[in-house]
């Protein structure tokens, strides 16, 4: 074990509670973002078409768009699945966002498309460490079904579009993120939503510049929006008060919780923490964001390190053990990589 850089630190749980009034399958609130969630009602349907073969009602379930996703007029049911023409047609996840607007769910009227990194924080990502066994689909959603009943185990649609087709979603089934068919275009798979009100990442104001453990001005960059505080530098690279200095590294996963483990007070940010940083926009991605104080160096493009495990493996006689973390890629997707691949790394601290 590494103290404090174990890899075994919660990506973020989230911390729930009713709202007032209110039953689950209409909204919750996160008591840790502050952020209020849609609930959803079982519609009492498959969330996945069932194909033909075998006997009646035993065919394989299929994760793909059909009619039995087709959200009815004024429906608010977990299988309904929308495109994003973002032109608010029948079907359409704009549509949707301005008919519980109009409903008053909970008395809200300020319902909106979640970002990736709302979204993401809903994942329970420690349910899938021993889950990924193959099993088509997953049998529930790796959230807190405690608190998010009715929750499809597929992808969610995000705020953010990758491009003019394609859109980000969550898979609440496999904790990654990647770009979907915002269209639904081809039998692709459905694409669910779950709305969310609350404090949005402000547009200005968000990042403050103060010393570093050295005192050189600027070394470290706090954010005001998660209260989380960011080394300016990448590692091992080292802020002068001008500019960062050295040649930004590139670790694994144990040489990444090494490396922290020697920078005192400092830590690798989970999964959940280095998605924050993340802009995305049409194919444009910035780790860290556009506004972030500037570094003097380009980002490295391969991706960053997490400390949050994803899968790993016994010492057997043919191989060592082994691990793998969740990591940020250079194009915007999270994924479980457990291949020895070199990766930057920023250390964090609250």
């Amino acid at each position: 074990m590494i103290p404090k850089q174990d890899g075994m630190l919660r990506a973020g749980p989230p911390h729930y509670e009713a709202v007032a009034g209110q039953p689950l399958t209409s909204c919750v609130r996160d008591r840790v973002s502050g952020l209020v969630w849609e609930g959803k009602p079982d519609s009492g349907k498959l969330a996945w078409m069932r194909t033909q073969a075998g006997p009646p009602g035993t065919g394989k379930l299929i994760d793909t768009y059909g009619p039995h996703n087709e959200p009815a007029p004024g429906s608010r049911a977990n299988t309904d699945a929308y495109s994003y023409y973002g032109d608010g047609r029948p079907g359409d996840a704009i549509a949707y966002v301005a008919q519980v607007n109009a409903m008053r769910l909970c008395g809200l009227t300020d319902w909106r498309l979640p970002t990736v990194a709302e979204l993401y924080g809903l994942i329970d990502l420690g349910e899938l460490i021993n889950e990924r066994t193959g099993r088509w689909p997953a049998e529930q959603a790796a959230v807190d079904a405690r608190w998010l009943p009715n929750t499809v185990p597929g992808n969610y649609l995000s705020s953010e579009p990758d491009d003019q087709t394609r859109i980000w979603c969550v898979s609440f089934k496999l904790g990654f993120v990647y770009s979907c068919n915002r269209r639904m275009e081809r039998k692709p798979q459905p694409l669910f939503i779950r709305l969310v009100r609350g404090p949005e990442v402000p547009e200005t104001g968000r990042w403050r510049e103060v010393p570093d453990e050295r005192g050189v001005p600027g070394g470290v960059v706090e954010d005001r929006h998660t209260g989380l505080a960011w080394r300016r530098c990448d590692e091992p690279q080292v802020w002068n008060g001008q500019r960062c200095t050295g040649t930004a590294g590139r670790y694994r996963y144990v040489q990444a919780l090494q490396h922290a483990s020697t920078q005192p007070g400092w830590r690798l940010p989970t999964i959940k923490e280095v998605n924050s940083l993340a802009e995305r926009w049409f194919k444009k991605l910035d780790i860290p964001a556009a506004d972030f104080p500037a570094s003097g160096t380009q980002p490295l493009r391969e991706g960053y390190r997490s400390s949050t495990v994803c899968t790993a493996g016994p010492a057997t006689r043919e191989a060592r053990a082994w691990i793998g973390g969740w990591v940020l890629g250079g194009g915007g997707d999270i994924s479980c990589e457990a291949q020895p691949m070199p990766l930057g790394v920023r250390l964090v601290r609250e």
